[in-house]
């Protein structure tokens, strides 16, 4: 992820940022509405605790993504897009990512949604995040790789809390998609769910559905 700087040092206002670079590098992420449910006292009325995991094949290798130590955040991080309206999404507007799922790769979530469907529309994962000073003819990109695939998730009102399954996105050397599975962890899922909730819940187990366009 790169700022490309006109003029030599030219000042802040007239930095050119490039794709999600602006909101990264200008703290200008919004926080999402989905936030991890630590215990059963924060969730809101109306929602339910969504439990998953997203794992990638082959996962990220030590150094692929170029991190700064003030983006570090973004390390092994799955920004896991959702919305209640089946659509495509090319670039991630600010509205986008106050639906997103943060989401460590190959660790389970437990995050607060309302109790009603929604849609898996895409997931992000920063490559690059750092500031660099270059040529105003400098090739630049988004410094973010999209992982493809529309999933459904059935959520009914009622439910206190939805196993969604463990996605699994499977990638070639340039980062494309090539496959996406969803698996079946329930049990691994719902122990980890007791140790950190108790068993006043119940997991009810609805698996993310690949839906096309």
């Amino acid at each position: 992820m790169m700022i490309r700087v006109q003029h030599r040092l030219a000042p802040m206002c007239r930095l050119i940022w490039v794709g999600i670079a602006a909101l990264l590098l200008t703290a200008c992420v919004p926080t999402s509405r989905i936030q991890p449910v630590e215990k059963l006292a924060d969730l809101p009325s109306g929602e339910v605790v969504l439990v998953g995991r997203i794992e990638l094949d082959p996962p990220l290798k030590p150094g692929e993504q170029k991190l700064s130590p003030r983006y570090a955040e973004y390390e092994r991080l799955a920004m896991v897009i959702v919305g209640e309206d089946l659509r495509e999404i090319d670039r991630p507007a600010l509205g986008d990512m106050k639906q997103r799922i943060n989401a460590t790769f190959g660790e389970h979530f437990f995050v607060n949604h309302p109790a009603r469907p929604f849609y898996i529309l895409k997931t992000w994962v920063v490559m690059r995040a750092e500031i660099k000073v270059v040529s105003p003819n400098a090739r630049t990109d988004d410094g973010v790789a999209p992982l493809q695939g529309l999933f459904r998730v059935d959520v009914k009102p009622g439910d206190q809390a939805v196993y969604i399954g463990t996605i699994r996105y499977h990638r070639d050397e340039f980062f494309g998609t090539t496959r996406v599975v969803v698996r079946d962890d329930y049990a691994s899922a719902y122990a980890e769910f007791q140790r950190r909730f108790g068993r006043s819940l119940n997991l009810r187990k609805s698996l993310a559905i690949p839906v096309r366009p």
